[in-house]
């Protein structure tokens, strides 16, 4: 019998994707978490996946290390993802999920690549490239970090779009919302640092990303006011890719959390429009 694969948790707009990695590099999504997520039934989904020519040459059985135990579950390959949310009609899922299903078809495939990219190209750079590749690798590089560019633009958006309704909210409801909020806030800083202390090789908190839009946004706020002609959140989420490898602030893992912060920080001090030791 072959050793359970460990599960990676890929944090996704509030939801958890649980996937994995075979030996050759091949990532498979677990098929039954993922139903769980937009409310479908599995059996009725793995169905449809197995009628279908080419979805179901990619729905295996993996026997898969979870907190009880070793399980065999299903799992859907990665790169038929976006195929099978394509198939998954708005009217299958409560009115509620909509805009959620919405936000799986255009991005969870891109997300959990991202997630798994670094452990997938080590072997890769191991080999030089020919001469003739570079070119094609450097242009692959530029489309990577433009990719990154974006999608930390529109989660930059998001949170703060989210933050300016929870102000509005906490102004509407006075000074009994204002101590709530505290409290709040206090119980979720005591959740991240034992999340920390349990997963110390997981992810950021939900709380640490918002603290980095916050910074992100006071820095490019910062060198806007030094020069109004350029776009600085295109340069800083440039930099948070170029040194971090993140596109998304849910992304950043927990051993990176004060380093970002003060890699922004020390930038801002610095004054001036291109980043310390550029």
């Amino acid at each position: 019998m072959s050793e359970p694969l460990p599960q990676r948790i890929v944090p996704f707009y509030g939801d958890d994707l649980a996937a994995v990695q075979l030996p050759d590099g091949t990532i498979f999504i677990l098929f039954g978490r993922l139903c769980d997520n937009l409310d479908l039934v599995q059996q009725a989904q793995a169905r449809r996946v197995q009628r279908h020519a080419v979805l179901s040459e990619g729905l295996v059985s993996l026997t898969v290390e979870t907190p009880g135990g070793p399980q065999t579950v299903q799992c859907l390959r990665i790169d038929l993802l976006p195929l099978w949310l394509s198939g998954v009609q708005v009217t299958r899922v409560k009115e509620s999920l909509h805009e959620q299903l919405v936000r799986y078809q255009r991005e969870a495939a891109f997300v959990l690549w991202e997630a798994f990219k670094g452990q997938i190209l080590i072997e890769e750079k191991a080999v030089e490239p020919a001469a003739s590749d570079q070119g094609l690798a450097q242009l692959q590089q530029i489309a990577e970090m433009g990719r990154a560019i974006t999608a930390m633009a529109e989660q930059q958006i998001e949170i703060q779009r989210q933050q300016q309704q929870l102000a509005e909210r906490l102004n509407r409801a006075g000074q009994v919302v204002k101590a709530m909020r505290g409290e709040i806030s206090d119980v979720q800083v005591r959740l991240g640092v034992l999340e920390e202390k349990l997963h110390p090789g997981a992810f950021v908190t939900e709380t640490q990303a918002a603290e980095v839009s916050n910074v992100v946004k006071a820095l490019a706020e910062f060198l806007t006011g030094k020069e109004r002609a350029k776009n600085h959140y295109q340069g800083i989420f440039g930099e948070l890719y170029r040194r971090y490898g993140v596109s998304s602030y849910k992304l950043i893992r927990v051993e990176q959390y004060e380093s970002v912060l003060a890699f922004l920080e020390d930038w801002r001090r610095a004054g001036t429009v291109e980043p310390p030791g550029a």
